[in-house]
Parts: structure tokens; sequence; C-alpha cells
């Protein structure tokens, strides 16, 4: 994993800034424009996979960018849809005690309650990475389907769980640290940072993807 390339990748393109700042003003678009961006990100991710890690930064394609992002989003939904469930459950068991006024029946939601959340908060944090390996998956073989090959998610994220955590801190480093530096430029400054931060990530995802999928030295894999 080169992690310094995931952030000067972007301005050894000599269009950079246009090419930056067409999916952040996209970004503008309420609902649609998340999509957008998001699509446009992973599409520097299926550069770096086809092997273009010096030259991933992507021109905007609004239509195709909006389809993939917008996959990317189900995808995403699909496999958090277990744990949240798992979560309102625990909830509403507690809630259930809260208000019942039977002491024992309070305690016994209140356990039963907490071993749900805590087995819907492990399942999250799992969900976390199968769901990054399997956005990954759909754009390297541009298939919904392949997002849902749970034998092969689960494969890819054994082979390689220590570049998946990578792409999971450098998320967190580009969205939730550098994305937002850009209030200091006014408002226009957080979207071209988020584009940006967006940018970053999907390199980091490519590469991931590149080190799961490599063939292990000696051994013929079949998929």
């Amino acid at each position: 994993m080169d992690f310094g390339l995931a952030f000067s990748y972007v301005f050894k393109d000599k269009d950079w800034f246009k090419k930056i700042v067409l999916p952040a003003l996209c970004s503008l678009i309420p609902v649609v424009g998340q999509f957008v961006l998001s699509g446009w990100g992973l599409k520097a991710t299926k550069n770096v996979i086809d092997g273009n890690k010096e030259n991933a930064l992507p021109d905007l394609e609004f239509g195709a960018d909006l389809g993939r992002g917008f996959m990317a989003m189900v995808i995403m939904f699909i496999y958090s849809l277990p744990a949240a469930i798992l979560m309102g459950v625990a909830g509403g068991l507690v809630g259930f005690g809260a208000n019942s006024g039977d002491e024992t029946l309070t305690i016994l939601m209140y356990v039963v309650g907490g071993c749900v959340g805590l087995i819907g908060f492990l399942f999250a944090l799992l969900v976390t990475f199968m769901g990054v390996v399997a956005i990954a998956n759909y754009v390297a073989k541009g298939s919904f389907k392949a997002a849902f090959n749970f034998k092969e998610i689960f494969r890819l994220l054994k082979k390689a769980f220590g570049p998946w955590l990578l792409v999971i801190l450098g998320q967190m480093l580009a969205l939730g640290i550098i994305a937002p530096l850009g209030v200091i430029a006014c408002v226009i400054g957080v979207f071209l940072t988020m584009a940006y931060g967006v940018a970053v990530y999907s390199h980091l995802l490519g590469q991931a993807y590149n080190k799961a999928a490599e063939p292990t030295l000696g051994v013929v894999e079949t998929l």
C-alpha cells in the first residue's frame, strides 16, 4: 500500500483542478450530487485496479458516475440493514423494559437488549469491512452480483485485512479531517476538499483490492 501516493497522485495530473472542481460542484446538488461524487471517486478506484495508479484521477461523466454511486449506496444499505435491525430490536427491548413497571422484567429486558445491541455493534464492525470490500469487488468486476459473492468477499477480506484497515483509516482521515478543513476557504472550499478526500479514499480502495486479489505465490486460486 502506497499511502503517500493516494494523497499526492491528484496533483500529478495537469488538469487536476478541473477534474476536482467539477465533481465538487456536482456535489452541491441535493442527494443526487453525493451519488455523482461517490461514483466519480469509484472510477478512480477502477483506474487503480486496472494498473493506472499514477494517473488514476478521472474525468466527470455525470450519468455514469450517478449510476455507479447509486449502486454503491444500495450495496452499503443492504449490508448495513441487518445491523440496523439488531440495534433497533435492542433499543425496543430496552424501551419496553423501562416502561414495563415490573422491576424484574426491566432488568431482563436491559440484559437481553444489551446482548442484542452488542451483537448488533459487532456485526456493524464486520459489515463496515465487508461493505468496503463488496464495493471494491463490484467496481472491479462491473457486476452488482459480485458485491454479494460472500465467499469471495470473505476471501478478499481475510487475505488483506491490513490494507482494508488502512482504507477505513484513510477514509476517516480524508473525509473526517481533511474534507472539513475546506471551511477555512468558505463554503465552496468544503466541497473542494470533500472531492479531494473522496479521490484519496478511492485510490486507497483500489490499492487494497489489488493487494487482496493478487495471486498467492505458488498457489493457483479458483474463484
